[in-house]
């Protein structure tokens, strides 16, 4: 799959998970330049502000890799049901690397 077509399908995705909950909402941040993608967490836990990143993946040429996802619905997932193949996926946060 091509990198244009790789890129278009994370950002589909990663932009299921940036939403608004009941007590949390989750924002998709972007730097384009390297791009490299991340969902962050801000919310209200027992009356405490609290915020954190859920998810970061990048483009790096023809591969995405996934760097760090603390989601119950993978990310991974997403990407293998829209025809991604398995070997353009890197679970660096599993420790995978780079061939």
């Amino acid at each position: 799959m091509d990198t244009p077509t790789l890129k278009q399908i994370l950002l589909d995705e990663l932009r299921k998970y940036a939403k608004r909950g009941l007590n949390a909402t989750s924002y998709l941040m972007h730097n384009e330049a390297e791009q490299i993608y991340a969902v962050v967490d801000i919310a209200m836990i027992r009356g405490k502000r609290s915020a954190g990143t859920a998810l970061i993946a990048r483009l790096a040429g023809e591969r995405i890799v996934i760097e760090l996802d603390r989601n119950d619905k993978e990310l991974v997932d997403a990407l293998k049901a829209r025809d991604v193949p398995a070997d353009q996926i890197i679970l660096a946060y599993r420790g995978e690397l780079m061939g």
